[in-house]
């Protein structure tokens, strides 16, 4: 919510949305077991909440978030409503599709193991 207060555009990875999320997290910080959230500004790791908390108490964040884009004040993405996902287009879903040249069902490639894609509006 503090960072949302800032209206800082936010790229959200929800790790019970994509495993890949999670497993990018655990290869950044170099721990298996990690605590949420955590926060990287200009792709740098800043912490927790907690430190985010402080630095916003301090005054500090609002200079580590400066030169960000912002969001327009009441923006909420047309495409997701803000939930950053939408059903794979591919599998309506459903995670598989049906391939006519071999006939059979596959997986599908083009998402995640929930059958989402990020959204491409406001993801990008």
């Amino acid at each position: 919510m503090i960072l949302k207060s800032f209206r800082v555009k936010i790229d959200e990875r929800d790790i019970s949305m994509d495993s890949a999320y999670k497993k990018e997290l655990q290869n950044v910080l170099g721990q298996k077991n990690v605590t949420l959230p955590q926060v990287f500004i200009k792709g740098k790791y800043v912490g927790g909440a907690e430190v985010i908390k402080q630095l916003n108490e301090v005054g500090e964040l609002s200079k580590l978030l400066r030169g960000l884009p912002l969001r327009p004040p009441g923006y909420t993405c047309e495409g997701c409503g803000d939930l950053r996902f939408l059903p794979c287009s591919n599998c309506d879903g459903s995670k598989k599709y049906f391939d006519e040249d071999e006939g059979q069902l596959r997986r599908c490639s083009q998402c995640n193991e929930n059958g989402l894609v990020r959204c491409p509006l406001c993801c990008s």
